[in-house]
C-alpha cells in the first residue's frame, strides 16, 4: 500500500487480530515490509511501541526530536519506539528497505531480534504469548524465504538446504492485568 505522503510503500504482512487495520479498529500488532524511497515524516501511533530493523540499502536516520536520533546503517540491527513520537526519516544514499514490528503497548509488550541459523533450534513460546517468525534470507522445513510462521507455542526451526537462513523473530507477550511497569 503506498503511503499517503508519496514516500514509499508497505506490505502489510501480518496484523492482528483479523480483520483490524492501521486506518480502523485498533489492531494488537502488526508486521509489515516497508520500501523507503525518499526523506519524510513517519505516521504515527500513539500509543504503539515500535521496532524497526533495516534489510537493505545505505541505511536511514531516523530524527526523533527531544528523544534523539536513531541510525539505521547496519543491516539486521532492530531499534525501538514510541509511536507517539514525531519521526522525520532521512535516507542516507538512497532508497531503503525495513522490516517493521508495530504493538498496542496497553496490551502487550514486545521484543525483535534478528538471528542467523546455523542448525535446527526450538524457539520457546511461552502460553499465551505469540512467536513470529519472518524468513529474511534462506528457508526452513515449511517455509521459503518471504514466509511468515506465527505460532503460540515452542516451535522447531530446522534450516533447509546449505544457504543461510536469516530470520527475524518478534515475540509478542500480553500485559496482565494488574501488572506496573
Amino acid at each position: 500500500m503506498p503511503w499517503r505522503n508519496g514516500g514509499g510503500t508497505t506490505t502489510e504482512i501480518l496484523i492482528a487480530p483479523e480483520g483490524t487495520s492501521v486506518s480502523g479498529e485498533r489492531f494488537l500488532y502488526r508486521v509489515s515490509i516497508a520500501d523507503v524511497a525518499s526523506d519524510g515524516p513517519f505516521s504515527r501511533f500513539d500509543g504503539y511501541d515500535r521496532h524497526i530493523m533495516l534489510l537493505g540499502g545505505a541505511g536511514m536516520t531516523l530524527d526523533c526530536a527531544a528523544h534523539g536520533r536513531i541510525e539505521l546503517h547496519a543491516p539486521f540491527e532492530p531499534h525501538s519506539f514510541s509511536g507517539d513520537w514525531e519521526v522525520d526519516g532521512a535516507l542516507v544514499g538512497g532508497a531503503v528497505r525495513d522490516f517493521n514490528l508495530m504493538v498496542d503497548r496497553a496490551r502487550a509488550t514486545s521484543s525483535l531480534v534478528a538471528e542467523v541459523l546455523e542448525g535446527p533450534r526450538w524457539l520457546p513460546c511461552e502460553p499465551g504469548h505469540v512467536c513470529i517468525v519472518h524468513m529474511i534470507e534462506g528457508a526452513l522445513a515449511g517455509a521459503d524465504e518471504g514466509d511468515t510462521l506465527v505460532a503460540d507455542g515452542p516451535l522447531e526451526l530446522v534450516p533447509r538446504g546449505t544457504a543461510r537462513v536469516r530470520v527475524a523473530i518478534a515475540r509478542i507477550a500480553p500485559v496482565l492485568e494488574g501488572a506496573t511497569g
